[in-house]
């Protein structure tokens, strides 16, 4: 092979590994949010079939964009699920703090009951 066609053969490779990854930005956008199941098959294949059809891998990328994952709906009721379970043991550690300073608790209840609600 002359330099020529090495020189032709690197390039087309190159254009091929660029094409490839125009195709998957919107597969990587979406799985960086956090988007799977159905949704992010969806993507995929009109990411995919962009090769064919330019327009669907604009609407693979708007999709990819814009859908919202169902698991950040649940992350909001569970952080606030977690919020009271930590207002729950600061209150615990306060009234056992209490206990302690007033003589009711001695230093090892008092270390015991406090690795008991940190769950240490």
């Amino acid at each position: 092979m002359d330099g020529e066609a090495m020189s032709v053969l690197i390039t087309g490779i190159l254009i091929l590994f660029l094409f490839i990854l125009l195709i998957r930005v919107p597969i990587m956008i979406a799985k960086a949010r956090h988007v799977s199941g159905g949704e992010l098959t969806t993507v995929a294949v009109l990411s995919w079939c962009g090769i064919f059809l330019g327009i669907t891998w604009f609407i693979a990328l708007i999709l990819a964009l814009v859908y919202q994952p169902s698991n950040w709906v649940n992350k909001e009721e569970s952080s606030s699920d977690m919020t009271k379970v930590e207002n729950r043991n600061l209150d615990d550690l306060d009234k056992l703090y209490q206990l302690k300073e007033k003589g009711v608790l001695t230093e090892a209840e008092f270390q015991t009951q406090k690795n008991k609600i940190l769950k240490l």
